[in-house]
């Protein structure tokens, strides 16, 4: 994984909704598939959705 220094620029409401229209983008049998997919392409958003809900 991108280690990513900066604070993200995004809040959760607007990464989930990222995250959500990415994966109508995104045809995979696996959701894990699109959550590495997610990581490396939005760093920044997957890192906002990962401290939300780690919590």
């Amino acid at each position: 994984m991108k280690q990513v220094s900066e604070s993200p620029n995004i809040n959760l409401q607007e990464a989930e909704e990222h995250y959500q229209l990415s994966s109508e983008n995104y045809t995979t049998e696996s959701a894990e598939n699109h959550l590495a997919y997610y990581r490396d392409k939005h760093p920044m958003n997957y890192r906002t959705l990962l401290e939300y809900y780690s919590n």
